[in-house]
């Protein structure tokens, strides 16, 4: 009986690996095409803040919205095949229908100059409107990425999997992730090889998720989810309206957990917003076409998965010798020293006695973008190996309907604000200072960078665990 348990329970393994690889994969296949759309636009660097803020700000909460709607009525099955089919839908109909008619679907290339001259502080409103296929691409398969891999994923992991089994598993899960991430540079090498990208995605796409879906489905029949399907009852009894659930909540009030997580994922999503298109404007200045950004993307994301597996294989030991709360505190070290050096290095001097732009002529022989991509990297790495693996270490402790929400507001919310209120930041100061690129208003950047660091190593400290978690900490140490 003991051998037939252990059997199950690496099968169960298994399942729950191979989703995890396939997710990470898919992630990254979409994330590199969602990029690489927009950057190839002249400027493209400069719309990304307005599409997070016009465009995925309302799109982040009416998917929510959909998601817990679906996920309270009809389970966590139906959950992820709804999103999951309707965004493979549409990736399909863009590539298909909206690519080939793009000149015919949006403005003149005349009218958006006449436009963008005579009203300057808005010329990145017009620049949007003139590509807005791109735009509402780039917010699709944004949304679709997160669902699937970051929220739906670890949910049917923390479904079908036991507290106990949880930190057991959750470390090589990691390094999975990681293993996933790496292999992602051979497809966006072949999407950076075709002639038409967009049928390539559809063709990768299409086939990985509808086999993810499987892999939900038989984790399910096998090993059950907690809320794969709900009684009559149940799906009878009477709900809440959303309003009186945003209610509720403010009234009760979310717990320090749930809370201190909220705010630790928009502080560290709010950092690598302003990462970002500081980076990757610096990139697009290199990179020109579609092909060679999508090379670039792919030697990219074979080095975000070395580093994630290696700092994946560094945890499973830190986890088995160290509290996950000590775990945790890596990612903010990392990061905050990260983006902070690339601002400083980018700082107009103004004119002041030390240039940190001078160290160039003592490093002519790197290219800087890379390095400064391994910053980056580096702060996504301890993200992913650190961060996730603690923090749904300390989710899987949790009470049943505090799990539910501490993934809802902490992945979904404050991941979301995190990095759509960083665009909302970056698309005023273009806006106020008619720039080109967020480059030419880095020292307001940088100022804003330390305030929300200041926040994140708050929020961090104040996850510390009390006296009631201690018998938590002795098993994941365990």
């Amino acid at each position: 009986m003991q051998q037939i348990s252990e059997l199950s329970r690496n099968y169960k393994f298994i399942c729950i690996s191979v989703l995890s690889m396939l997710s990470s994969l898919s992630f990254n296949i979409a994330v590199s095409m969602r990029e690489t759309i927009i950057l190839s636009i002249t400027h493209g660097a400069s719309f990304v803040p307005f599409v997070k803020t016009y465009i995925t700000l309302p799109c982040t909460f009416l998917a929510g919205t959909c998601y817990l709607w679906l996920n309270k009525r009809y389970g966590t099955i139906l959950t992820y095949t709804s999103i999951n089919v309707f965004f493979l839908l549409y990736f399909v109909i863009f590539a298909l229908i909206i690519v080939p008619n793009y000149a015919a679907l949006t403005p003149s290339v005349e009218t958006i100059d006449h436009l963008r001259a005579s009203y300057p502080h808005f010329k990145h409103f017009f620049g949007l409107m003139a590509h807005w296929p791109s735009a509402l691409f780039h917010v699709f398969a944004e949304i679709w990425s997160i669902y699937i891999f970051i929220i739906l994923f670890w949910q049917v992991a923390n479904e079908s999997l036991k507290p106990g089994e949880s930190s057991c598993f959750y470390p090589y899960v990691t390094f999975l992730i990681s293993f996933g991430t790496t292999m992602a540079y051979y497809p966006i090498q072949i999407l950076s090889q075709s002639r038409n990208p967009s049928i390539m995605l559809i063709g990768l796409l299409v086939p990985l998720g509808l086999f993810m879906n499987l892999i939900v489905v038989t984790i399910c029949k096998t090993w059950g989810l907690k809320f794969s399907t709900l009684s009559s009852s149940q799906k009878n009894a009477p709900e809440q309206s959303t309003l009186e659930k945003l209610r509720s909540l403010f009234y009760d009030g979310l717990s320090n957990e749930v809370l201190s997580l909220v705010v630790c994922v928009f502080s560290f999503n709010f950092l690598i917003s302003l990462f970002e298109s500081c980076f990757w404007t610096r990139v697009s200045n290199e990179y020109t076409s579609q092909q060679s950004l999508l090379d670039f993307y792919s030697f990219y994301t074979l080095l975000k998965g070395i580093f994630s597996m290696l700092f994946a294989t560094v945890n499973i030991y830190l986890l088995r010798k160290l509290s996950w709360y000590r775990v945790i505190n890596i990612t903010p070290i990392v990061s905050i020293f990260a983006i902070h050096l690339f601002l400083l290095y980018h700082l107009p001097t103004w004119g002041l006695p030390v240039s940190f732009s001078s160290i160039s002529s003592l490093a002519s022989t790197i290219n800087l973008t890379y390095f400064f991509a391994i910053a980056l990297l580096l702060s996504y790495a301890s993200k992913f190996s650190f961060f996730d693996p603690a923090k749904e270490i300390l989710i899987s402790t949790l009470p049943t309907d505090e799990q539910r929400i501490s993934k809802v507001f902490a992945d979904g919310l404050g991941g979301r604000t995190g990095k759509i209120s960083g665009g909302i930041v970056q698309s005023l100061l273009l806006g106020f200072f008619a720039a080109d690129s967020v480059l030419e208003v880095i020292p307001v950047i940088l100022f804003l960078a330390t305030v929300s660091s200041i926040v994140f190593i708050r929020a961090i400290s104040s996850l510390k665990p009390s006296q009631r978690s201690t018998d938590d900490e002795i098993v994941v140490a365990a």
